[in-house]
């Protein structure tokens, strides 16, 4: 759906970049979502004050507010399918070699 996305804008999506955590996606504000949503995920209560705090001056409260919510829905649910053992859908293993992510042998399609 990103790539969807920034394709209908004429931008180009970089998904390795998001998996390495350095460089720009892409995405407008970017470095400003992934930084909220790192912090979301890692739990770390140091680096999310300053992250919240970017990410509302930059896109605003309400756009905070749902990077939040869509990163906690999906950090609940890959907790949920990691917890029962649910491979991964062989549909996503071409983004995952292009992030350079790889699929655990237990999630393996």
């Amino acid at each position: 759906m990103l790539r969807a996305s920034l394709h209908e804008t004429g931008q180009e999506l970089h998904p390795r970049v998001i998996a390495e955590g350095c460089g720009t996606c892409g995405v407008p504000a970017g470095n400003d979502i992934r930084a909220l949503v790192d912090a979301c995920v890692m739990r770390d209560f140091d680096e999310y004050p300053d992250a919240r705090v970017r990410a509302e001056l930059r896109l605003g409260r309400d756009t905070a507010d749902r990077i939040v919510m869509v990163a906690a829905n999906f950090e609940m649910m890959n907790r949920l399918l990691d917890a029962v053992g649910v491979p991964v859908s062989a549909t996503t293993t071409g983004l995952a070699t292009e992030m350079g992510l790889v699929i655990p042998d237990h999630l393996q399609p």
